[in-house]
């Protein structure tokens, strides 16, 4: 029917609640920067942080976030410390995207469908 949440572990939960509910919008439903699980919502569709120890795996994947405007997002964010991979780029399954890492290195594109 369609997908509800994603569960990601993370290794500081306050590094990494302000990239997604302070950087990117995010709202936080549940939880915060002390709990070891929070819960954030954007458009129906929900991000859970679960503080874990020890290392945490990444390059499990990507999950792509539709914003309204790539090039704004890239603005907002190169000089925030967030890693971006690159600058925007048109692609050719016609979605204007950034890659990007979130603190605990999982990877995430922002996108925007390319309308013709």
């Amino acid at each position: 029917m369609s997908l509800n949440a994603i569960t990601l572990n993370v290794s500081e939960m306050e590094k990494t609640l302000h990239f997604y509910k302070d950087l990117l919008g995010f709202k936080l439903i549940y939880g915060g920067y002390h709990n070891t699980f929070s819960s954030l919502e954007l458009s129906g569709s929900f991000i859970n942080l679960s503080l874990r120890e020890g290392p945490i795996m990444s390059g499990w994947g990507r999950f792509i976030i539709h914003v309204e405007d790539v090039d704004a997002m890239y603005d907002a964010l190169k000089d925030t410390g967030v890693f971006i991979e690159d600058k925007p780029k048109n692609a050719a399954w016609n979605e204007r995207y950034i890659h990007l890492k979130d603190p605990d290195g999982h990877d995430l594109s922002l996108a925007k469908p390319i309308e013709y």
